[in-house]
């Protein structure tokens, strides 16, 4: 039987992390946005709440794919951080392009023009960009501090989830920083179009980062194989490691969450004992685990024979029917 995961797991401190950063952003930008009317700083704020929706999807994400296997899912339920990452990266390309809308509804019609129709000033007063400034900056550092902590615990762990979050919120680290220019260069100049123009910028940022987690979400959810250097080292150990194997075939690959998942044949002379057989492959299986520090899977089956021709017919013949 599996371990049961401890309650304090890299994954989920990361989520706690997230998503408590996220929910205090959401508060300060809100309410300095909606006072100052400054549409960068909303659209930041409409970012933070979907980190703050995000993170709290992958806090259940992260509990489900820790729980242990059972007779219903064999292999755990790692494939649903697969979803949460393609479900984070389409929630992020939705806040990019909220950005850009409300930042070309900004050169467009000035005198505001979000979705709940709040009537906001056409150019923000000197204080308002203090408040601004005061808010991004305070924003900024928030996230610096989130993304060092996040990478830290992206060590302690292999999970999809914990390995996009540090992504995403440095996307969010730029977007804050390019921002707080903008506000800067308000603060001191009559340039009010900077303000949309950053924003515009800012949605580009975003969409770029969630392109990644959409292909990485859907690359997990498809069963795609590991990394082709990995692969290549598994299937080294298991020609060269013993003279006594004659052929390897049949290796599949794929991830599912925190786990790598590796099934083969391995050929054997007819005469070999089948101890000495398993004694090799538990070998083989020993090296194969040491090839990477995460959780591994791994099925080898005993061929006396070649069968990788007949193995091969067969799923032609399947293909057909």
């Amino acid at each position: 039987m599996e371990p049961k995961p401890a309650s304090g797991s890299a994954p989920r401190k990361a989520t706690m992390a997230a998503s408590m950063a996220s929910l205090l952003l959401i508060m300060v930008k809100l309410t300095v946005g909606l006072l100052t009317g400054t549409v960068s700083v909303l659209a930041s704020a409409v970012d933070s709440l979907l980190d703050f929706l995000v993170s709290s999807f992958n806090a259940y994400a992260v509990r489900s794919a820790e729980r242990p296997s059972d007779q219903t899912y064999n292999y755990g339920r790692g494939k649903i951080e697969g979803v949460a990452a393609f479900l984070e990266g389409l929630l992020i390309m939705a806040s990019a392009l909220y950005i850009l809308r409300e930042a070309v509804l900004k050169f467009v019609v000035p005198a505001g023009a979000l979705g709940f129709r709040f009537t906001l000033p056409a150019s923000a007063s000197t204080r308002d960009l203090d408040w601004a400034m005061g808010a991004m900056l305070f924003s900024l550092i928030v996230t610096a501090l989130l993304v060092a902590y996040l990478k830290k615990l992206g060590r302690e762990s292999r999970g999809l989830v914990i390995q996009a979050d540090p992504l995403h919120y440095r996307t969010d680290l730029l977007s804050n920083g390019g921002i707080l220019a903008a506000i800067v260069v308000m603060r001191f100049t009559d340039w009010a179009w900077v303000d949309p123009l950053i924003a515009m910028g800012v949605s580009l940022f975003v969409a770029r980062a969630a392109l990644p987690l959409i292909r990485k979400g859907l690359n997990m959810l498809l069963d795609r194989a590991l990394d082709g250097p990995l692969v290549e080292r598994i299937r080294e150990i298991a020609e060269t490691h013993s003279d006594k194997v004659t052929n390897v075939h049949e290796l599949k690959t794929r991830r599912s969450g925190d786990a790598n998942l590796v099934e083969f044949h391995l050929v054997f002379d007819e005469n070999i004992k089948l101890r000495e057989a398993h004694r090799i492959a538990d070998e083989i299986e020993m090296r194969v685990r040491g090839l990477e520090k995460s959780r591994w899977i791994i099925n080898i089956h005993l061929d006396p024979v070649d069968d990788s021709r007949r193995d091969q017919k067969l799923a032609e013949q399947e293909m057909e029917g």
